[in-house]
């Protein structure tokens, strides 16, 4: 083979090398910052629903410790919130923190029916036994988006 036919071919194959280098590193790159955008997106739908779930039934829980539900009741409006918050928590959460919600909710109704007490009585009850109705959810709502989060760490 000649010396210049031999030059031209290392030179195509060289080009041809570092083109495919270059666009694979920016496939890659593409990649990997779509991956990580869907996990920051995903992880701040989450914690919009589960803050937003905290929310209302935390206000909820306090009302059904401290008088009962009426049908005109105001309380009414927070049960429809905290189902529909309940609801789109279900559309994506992890089945343990679909189960904790729930049983905050049950909690919440159980409490309507026992009898009231005062805000003094209630803050000394959280206090003498360290009650958390919401501990639980908050802590499993951690650790999944704490898992999301490390998988944002992942190379393709």
């Amino acid at each position: 083979m000649d010396s210049g036919v031999a030059s031209g071919v290392a030179a195509v194959m060289g080009a041809v090398v570092g083109g495919l280098a270059s666009l694979t590193s920016t496939w890659v790159g593409e990649r990997s910052r779509q991956k990580r955008d869907l996990l920051q997106r995903e992880i701040t739908r989450r914690e919009a629903a589960y803050s937003d779930f905290i929310e209302h039934a935390s206000k909820l829980y306090v009302a059904s410790a401290t008088h009962r539900i009426d049908d005109d009741d105001a309380e009414l409006e927070g049960i429809v919130s905290l189902y529909a918050v309940s609801s789109r928590i279900r559309l994506f959460a992890s089945d343990q923190v679909i189960k904790e919600a729930e049983k905050v909710v049950d909690r919440i109704f159980m409490r309507y029916g026992d009898a009231n007490v005062s805000a003094e009585q209630l803050r000394m009850s959280a206090v003498k036994t360290k009650d958390d109705p919401l501990k639980a959810f908050s802590v499993l709502c951690r650790r999944e988006l704490q898992g999301i989060q490390r998988g944002m760490s992942v190379r393709w």
